[in-house]
């Protein structure tokens, strides 16, 4: 076929390789040793950064990318909607608590709770407990 199988000169032998053997073996391969890891390199590798942290925080509780951009137009918005919303789901909440046999404090602290903690760690202004 024509094929040489001598051009090349890995293992640095003088005997030619004719039989299509490997030209790798134990003796001609690096050797590589890889230390031991410790506990203080684990803990180092999966501690975050200050920085890290500052943006968990920061990604955790939305509202502080868009709180210092806020303006009174979209108070005046955030107001009549908030109002709209509180006419609805209050009286609902004490209705429900009371189908359930509960006290209707169970029923107010439900109607705007659910919608603080959600303000809090989410951005959706559709969310409503009811």
């Amino acid at each position: 076929l024509g094929i040489k199988l001598d051009y090349r000169n890995e293992t640095g032998s003088e005997k030619k390789i004719s039989r299509g053997e490997s030209v790798f073996s134990v003796s001609s391969a690096d050797t590589y040793l890889e230390e031991e890891p410790t506990a203080a390199e684990w803990i180092r590798d999966i501690t975050p950064s200050g920085r890290d942290v500052l943006r968990y925080v920061s990604n955790l509780f939305p509202f502080t990318h868009w709180l210092g951009r806020y303006n009174a137009q979209w108070f005046v918005g955030d107001l009549v909607a908030g109002i709209t919303v509180g006419a609805v789901v209050v009286p609902q909440g004490m209705a429900y608590a009371q189908l359930a046999a509960l006290p209707v404090q169970f029923g107010l602290y439900s109607s705007f709770m659910g919608v603080l903690i959600y303000w809090l760690f989410a951005t959706s202004k559709d969310i409503t407990i009811g």
